[in-house]
């Protein structure tokens, strides 16, 4: 169920983005938004929710705040329900330290890669 709210709030993530450039989408000033392209392009993003006021439209004002708020939500309920929790740790390493530990990472894999050829 946790994959299940990460991917919707993924899906909610996108569409905002997809709001978000069909609003530069309508700062550009030649073009006809009853052009069919375009006019889909406006109703999906949810322009026509709300009639314009003064010329003004705030339609896809209204759905970036509630997708917003949405995604906000989603990932309180991940945060609190389906993180795990684990007690992560900061190591800082010097070079010299980093390649000792890198080589004993290696040499274990490789003892292990052994035991299991032998094994079998």
């Amino acid at each position: 169920m946790g994959n299940f709210i990460l991917f919707i709030d993924r899906l909610i993530n996108l569409y905002l983005y997809y709001v978000v450039l069909a609003c530069f989408l309508s700062l550009v000033p030649n073009i006809n938004p009853n052009y069919p392209l375009f006019n889909y392009i406006f109703k999906f993003a949810g322009f026509y929710i709300v009639k314009p006021i003064y010329g003004i439209i705030l339609s896809p004002m209204i759905i970036m705040i509630s997708l917003v708020l949405l995604s906000m939500g989603l990932r309180k309920i991940y945060i609190k329900y389906f993180l795990k929790k684990s007690n992560s740790t900061i190591v800082f390493l010097s070079k010299d330290e980093f390649e000792k530990k890198l080589k004993e990472d290696l040499l274990n894999k490789s003892k292990k890669e052994n035991e299991d050829k032998n094994g079998n």
